[in-house]
């Protein structure tokens, strides 16, 4: 029989395959070299220091991007779209 994973772990897992694009050095991996090493942009680079906890540096880079859409879409006009 397999071991019984705790509630907790598996939200934690689940948490972290939502955002696999980031890890805890990077707050968005563009891409990994041919040996493997993810590059992209850093916490540090967007910010938000990085020996916080990773959901905390997510919701802190979440509420960044939520500012800079609502910021860009000042001014835009609506769209001709039916």
């Amino acid at each position: 029989m397999g071991k019984k994973r705790t509630k907790k772990r598996d939200s934690a897992a689940e948490y972290e395959d939502l955002y696999s694009d980031m890890d805890g050095t990077f707050a968005f991996i563009a891409g990994y070299t041919s040996g493997g090493a993810p590059y992209g942009v850093t916490w540090e680079q967007v910010g938000i220091e990085s020996d916080l906890p990773f959901d905390e540096k997510v919701r802190l880079y979440r509420e960044q991007l939520t500012a800079q859409d609502g910021m860009q879409l000042e001014g835009v006009e609506e769209l001709p779209f039916d």
